[in-house]
């Protein structure tokens, strides 16, 4: 059995756009356990407001370098880790900038193939929505934010092949929810899921 880490934000986590949590069979990890069948094990490790480096003043325990290392070792052996961040780094109180957040994003992704023997699968997260003033998440992300978000895709493509990990745009194939801007609907977590299932099997 192949064992994959799925290694995120609230978007993994499988958060509603206005409140609660998703069934295990709508988030996506759980649709990806379906689409691949009972030969692989799909380990949910999802977290809302997670970020990528970045120490939360109002919400403790969310920098992923604080848990990856043992995360990663108490799951192991791994084949795969699906690593999707970078949403909560654009939030305004981090000051965001593009450099920060692959910088970030670089020093996770270097941690977890230092530390896991298994291939990394770098995901860039769905954008943030144009209507996010109207969302209850607005003041964390301005227009400057919604900007960052439609960079960081590419940016992280060419990350990717500096690092020699394999890449999926997340908003190729889904959006963000109407009502908030920021997490996926039912179906977005299932488009995303089959994207994600095609790219597993060209990696195992």
């Amino acid at each position: 059995m192949k064992s994959i880490l799925c290694f995120g934000d609230s978007n993994t986590h499988g958060y509603i756009p206005g409140g609660g949590r998703y069934e295990e069979n709508v988030r996506w990890p759980g649709v990806l356990a379906e689409l691949l069948g009972p030969d692989y094990r799909i380990i949910e490790e999802g977290l809302n407001g997670r970020t990528s480096c970045q120490n939360d003043p109002t919400e403790p325990y969310r920098n992923a370098m604080d848990y990856i290392i043992p995360c990663l070792m108490s799951h192991e052996p791994l084949n795969l880790t699906i690593l999707m961040l970078g949403s909560n780094d654009m939030k305004q109180r981090f000051s965001p900038s593009l450099e920060k957040i692959t910088t970030g994003l670089r020093l996770l992704t270097r941690t977890i193939q230092a530390i896991s023997q298994a291939p990394v699968l770098l995901v860039s997260p769905i954008l943030l929505g144009e209507h996010m003033a109207f969302s209850p998440f607005g003041p964390s992300f301005p227009p400057e934010s919604v900007a960052l978000s439609h960079q960081l895709g590419s940016a992280l493509r060419e990350m990717a092949e500096e690092l020699g990990t394999s890449f999926l745009n997340a908003a190729d194939y889904a959006a963000p929810s109407e009502e908030d801007s920021l997490h996926l609907t039912a179906e977005g977590h299932r488009a995303l899921a089959h994207a994600i299932c095609n790219k597993v099997k060209e990696i195992l």
